[in-house]
């Protein structure tokens, strides 16, 4: 398996043992989707629906895209103590999933399609459907991916959980969500040997698709663009002031680089956003391993990172790449000065722990978050929190109010909150299927504990019942019926 832990990042000693399987492994997922136009039913869409198609109509006939149900997120406005920020409602993209990856789902999923459609043989059919997405255990890659893949009907696909995190309830409710959609095969570090030959296999060979580490590929990180211009329509909307500072959680650097490239495109555009003299975006690794990097290595902007993909630098360089050779504005030297003098990486120990879980300041900031925050909508109504885990959102907030207390004036924050607002289940027993995982995978789901007040809850595979934790889930259906003309889960 040390390949592939590498390849995560989970063990930082073997990224200078084997740097060159390392890059080999993360580009052939990177290149794995690929990128298509769209087919006759995606251009039959409302396409002004896409942000992205919208302001740059020449990738209308070059880049596929899928809705997947989702809608404009909006901003609200937080006040915690005397500080007053802005959230970015990423969660609430989806009824049925929400988060930061729909909006990478929303090209990768329709290039498969798309390729699908395309298909010459029953032979590059079969290669197209054998699909594996990648994560660790409390992945939202793997959820989100599990639940819009079964939106646009595509063939169930093949998961693989390379390795555990931090144990947590969150992410036990993310391995028990996948598992309640339909799945082809169900793989973990509990029996590595097969997913890790499955998964080489198919990267050496091409004989399937591998979705890549939080989606992170030029298809998936266009999406994120798309999301940095509906900001900006915000702000010259006046929805929003025109933040100083725009606070995110990194993982693979895909959300991150998608918001960067956005800035350079706004501007190209000349929208009326993102002015602030002083603006910045402070980006929060939330893996250890990564941290230490961009501590001690400079690893998301150094020379060196334009071979290292899941670095902010290798992740503009190919993405701004992507979209010039679909038609779209050449943004990399742009994206690059953005990343050398407008982005901060805000990476110290105290503040990011370990993979997977709160470290003691994020889960501070997160449960007096839970006990005093009060948002409201742009009319002033109260609104419901959103779920600030410690796998993602609690890291980028706990930095963001340091920002508010060191300078209380200096001018509007934003939180991009990632982490869906709903926990979803399908109508796949998941329980059933949890408690037949291999041993090693129950313990860490039973190890895991409700980090919050507002979320109590607790799984037990051996003495407990799904009604433990069933309460913080959304059944969702498999009745569809979606404005793109396909069925849509309700």
């Amino acid at each position: 398996m040390v390949v592939l832990e590498a390849a995560i990042g989970t063990t930082g000693l073997l990224v200078g043992c084997v740097p060159l399987a390392l890059g080999r492994i993360l580009g052939a997922m990177t290149r794995s989707v690929g990128l298509a136009p769209p087919t006759d039913t995606q251009s039959s869409a409302d396409l002004s629906e896409s942000v992205l198609l919208r302001h740059v109509p020449a990738l209308r006939n070059t880049l596929a895209w899928r809705s997947l149900g989702a809608i404009r997120t909006p901003v609200h406005r937080c006040m915690v103590d005397d500080h007053i920020f802005y959230v970015k409602r990423e969660d609430l993209s989806s009824p049925i999933y929400g988060g930061n990856k729909v909006r990478t789902l929303q090209h990768q999923l329709a290039v498969i399609e798309s390729r699908l459609s395309r298909a010459t043989s029953d032979a590059e059919t079969a290669r197209l459907q054998n699909v594996i997405v990648v994560g660790t255990g409390g992945s939202n890659q793997v959820v989100a991916t599990a639940v819009h893949a079964r939106q646009l009907h595509l063939t169930p696909l093949h998961v693989a959980w390379v390795d555990k995190d931090l144990p947590d309830l969150d992410n036990s409710l993310n391995m028990l969500s996948a598992l309640s959609f339909p799945l082809l095969s169900a793989s973990t570090w509990g029996r590595p040997l097969p997913m890790v030959a499955h998964i080489i296999k198919t990267l050496a060979t091409g004989s399937g698709i591998v979705l890549p580490l939080g989606g992170n590929n030029p298809a998936g990180v266009l999406g994120q663009v798309g999301g940095m211009l509906e900001l900006a329509e915000q702000i010259s909307a006046g929805e929003v002031p025109d933040p100083r500072r725009v606070v995110l959680p990194v993982g693979s650097a895909c959300t991150v680089s998608g918001l960067i490239i956005g800035v350079a495109l706004c501007r190209r555009l000349k929208l009326d956003a993102f002015q602030h003299r002083e603006f910045k975006i402070i980006a929060v690794p939330i893996h250890h391993v990564f941290a230490l990097l961009a501590r001690t290595t400079n690893f998301h902007k150094a020379a060196f990172a334009r071979f290292m993909p899941l670095t902010m630098r290798h992740t503009i360089e190919v993405t701004t790449k992507a979209l010039h050779n679909l038609g779209g504005p050449d943004l990399r030297e742009d994206a690059l000065r953005i990343l050398a003098d407008e982005v901060e990486i805000e990476a110290r120990a105290d503040l990011v722990g370990k993979y997977g879980g709160h470290s003691e300041m994020s889960k501070a900031r997160a449960e007096h978050f839970d006990a005093s925050a009060v948002l409201t909508d742009a009319a002033g109504a109260p609104v419901p929190k959103p779920w600030m885990c410690g796998h993602f959102c609690a890291k980028a907030l706990a930095a963001l109010m340091e920002e508010a207390e060191r300078s209380p004036n200096a001018g509007p924050l934003l939180l991009w909150q990632t982490k869906s607002a709903v926990q979803p289940r399908g109508e796949v027993d998941e329980w059933e299927k949890m408690v037949h995982m291999p041993m090693a995978v129950r313990e860490w789901a039973d190890l895991g504990q409700a980090q919050s007040k507002l979320r109590p809850g607790s799984v037990d595979t051996r003495q407990g019942a799904a009604a433990d934790y069933r309460h913080l889930t959304t059944l969702v259906g498999d009745s569809f019926e979606d404005r793109d003309g396909k069925q849509e889960l309700r």
